[in-house]
């Protein structure tokens, strides 16, 4: 049951709030595994988590893989649904989702938008934000308070990158925050897993 409970939280976080600079949190590393170095930060009695790590493939690829509702199942855990509410430009997009969760915890949902930077042929950042949409469905249990998430990938030669995934979030409701955290602590290896594996199929 906790497992289960774990992974219903971890879907979430990697949404954003871009009001609030990471680069303002000082890191501490908590431990490296599966190819992923992960970080934290506490600010304002909150805890945020970075993990960096390389991928094969194109910034290109991993940006479709985030940005598309039809694989969501693929590597979110317990994806009840999702899609895409509007597309403001090809850069600026609003999207939904709502994740399953174990009773008797209520489910959580999330609209949020999603804005990509070229900063440099060799950096692109994708910065996310929750924000109220007039065709936003109604929740189906809690919606979730995201405070930060970014995504900074940059091109190390072709066909390799190094991605760095930042996040803070409030899952909201009866949670308890040790909870959250510590599934914070793990999200960053199991997100960088399933980004992995979906670019594995990409390439075949």
């Amino acid at each position: 049951m906790l497992n289960t409970f774990r992974l219903s939280l971890l879907a979430f976080f990697f949404l954003s709030n871009p009001g609030l600079k990471a680069k303002e949190y000082k890191w501490e590393k908590v431990k490296y595994e599966k190819g992923v170095t992960v970080y934290k930060a506490t600010k304002e009695n909150r805890v945020a988590f970075r993990g960096i790590g390389e991928m094969n493939g194109s910034p290109d690829h991993l940006i479709s893989i985030i940005e598309d509702p039809s694989g969501w199942k693929n590597w979110i855990e317990n994806l009840k649904s999702g899609k895409l509410i509007e597309e403001i430009n090809p850069n600026h997009k609003v999207f939904y989702q709502a994740i399953s969760s174990p009773f008797p915890v209520s489910d959580r949902d999330v609209v949020y938008e999603s804005k990509i930077f070229r900063d440099a042929p060799n950096k692109i950042r994708i910065k996310m934000k929750s924000i109220t949409h007039l065709k936003a469905p109604k929740s189906i249990g809690v919606r979730m308070n995201i405070i930060f998430t970014r995504y900074i990938i940059e091109t190390m030669k072709e066909g390799r990158m190094r991605v760095t995934f930042e996040t803070l979030s409030e899952s909201g409701g009866a949670l308890p925050d040790f909870l959250v955290n510590w599934a914070s602590e793990n999200y960053p290896i199991t997100l960088f897993e399933g980004l992995r594996r979906e670019l594995t199929k990409i390439r075949k």
